[in-house]
């Protein structure tokens, strides 16, 4: 049956082959869970939600030398080799849980139904709670030339 998302996946430009930032993830044991295989095999991030209770460090890069590290055991976001100030907290953190996603905006073509724009946004930061039990967070906002909004709530 046709329709316009199966004529979009046919396409050279498939979402997934578009990625601009791969993960890493780093266990508390030192063992590492990569996006891709030295085969160029993906690894579905199912693998890195089975492991939240043992993860350390959180990766996400580009083939340009961008590199952004969630530290799940201080509760800190890094930036290349800078903790972003605002990140940074003297805060007592518990219970710090990873954010991760990545939202994709695809434009069709009314007349052609192909892929006219498709964009990708990555969403990384984490989430603790504090005392009181109040539940905070932060996510960067990241686009795919590396420039990033902090958002904290």
């Amino acid at each position: 049956m046709f329709n316009a998302i199966n004529k979009n996946l046919e396409g050279d430009n498939n979402s997934i082959s578009s990625l601009f930032f791969h993960w890493s993830a780093i266990l508390k044991d030192g063992s590492q869970i990569n996006q891709f295989n030295k085969d160029g095999i993906e690894t579905r991030f199912k693998s890195v939600k089975d492991n939240f209770d043992n993860l350390a460090f959180f990766n996400l890069t580009n083939n340009k030398g961008i590199l952004f590290t969630v530290d799940l055991i201080n509760g800190s976001i890094g930036y290349n080799s800078s903790v972003l100030p605002h990140v940074e907290s003297k805060e007592n953190k518990k219970n710090i849980r990873l954010i991760f996603f990545r939202r994709h905006t695809v434009k069709i073509g009314t007349v052609d139904l192909k892929e006219k724009l498709h964009t990708i946004t990555y969403h990384l930061g984490i989430q603790w709670t504090k005392k009181n039990d109040i539940n905070r967070n932060i996510i960067l906002q990241i686009n795919q030339n590396g420039d990033f909004i902090i958002n904290a709530k």
